[in-house]
């Protein structure tokens, strides 16, 4: 995994391609710093839980180029034993860390790359589920932070013992007034918004065990509060 065979990649004229950092276990999400420090978040494998590896083992990283080359020079460990942290965002100098069942943020980090503060609990109350239960984040024009819980299952309707499940929630910085932003979703492993209009723009990925094509991975759109977009009822 640390030596991909970048020569069977076809690009277009002009463009190359080489390996930027390496030596990062399991890298997932990033998030670019406004000063150009890239968090890096992550997350254990399926294939590894089945194998006997703990869940918790999960590191953030913090990856820097200091001399402009387009090529890391330091790796650093920010953190570890993290259950699943997945999904980083980044706002007001705080780095945001997303495990399975809580938001972490750690403020002034860029100063405090080789000796993090401990983190701020900004909010704890996510499900437990680890099926689908990591997850990606990311801030929306509307200073929210923005944060998807997936369905604890391949297909099930448990809405109605936890509202959240197969949605992508918001809530703000600090944590307070988290809400179901959009529902119907099996699980969104990333999103964005049109900087023209502030739709919402979302992955899902369909259920599994129909085959390589049936149901389709989709990307959908939001542009409102309160849309239901079919899980588990139709796709």
């Amino acid at each position: 995994a640390q030596h991909p065979p970048l020569e069977r990649i076809n690009l277009p004229e002009g463009f190359s391609i080489h390996v930027y950092a390496a030596g990062l276990t399991n890298p997932r999400s990033m998030v670019l710093s406004p000063n150009g420090t890239l968090f890096v978040g992550s997350r254990i494998t399926p294939r590894e839980i089945a194998q006997g590896a703990p869940p918790d083992r999960g590191q953030v990283y913090a990856v820097l180029d200091r001399d402009g080359d387009q090529r890391a020079d330091d790796v650093i460990t920010l953190t570890q034993g993290l259950n699943a942290p997945n999904g980083v965002a980044f706002r007001d100098g705080a780095l945001y860390v997303a495990e399975i069942n809580r938001i972490l943020r750690y403020d002034g980090i860029e100063s405090r790359l080789d000796n993090p503060p401990e983190p701020v609990v900004v909010n704890d109350t996510y499900p437990t589920d680890w099926m689908h239960g990591w997850k990606f984040i990311a801030f929306g024009p509307d200073g929210k932070l923005y944060v998807p819980v997936g369905g604890p299952c391949n297909v099930c309707d448990r809405a109605g013992e936890e509202p959240r499940y197969a949605s992508i929630t918001r809530m703000n910085p600090d944590g307070s007034d988290l809400e179901v932003f959009a529902s119907g979703i099996r699980n969104s492993v990333g999103f964005d918004w049109n900087p023209a209009t502030n739709e919402l723009w979302f992955t899902s990925n369909g259920r599994d065990g129909l085959g390589d094509e049936t149901p389709p991975d989709v990307l959908s759109r939001a542009d409102r509060q309160g849309m239901h977009f079919g899980f588990p009822y139709c796709h």
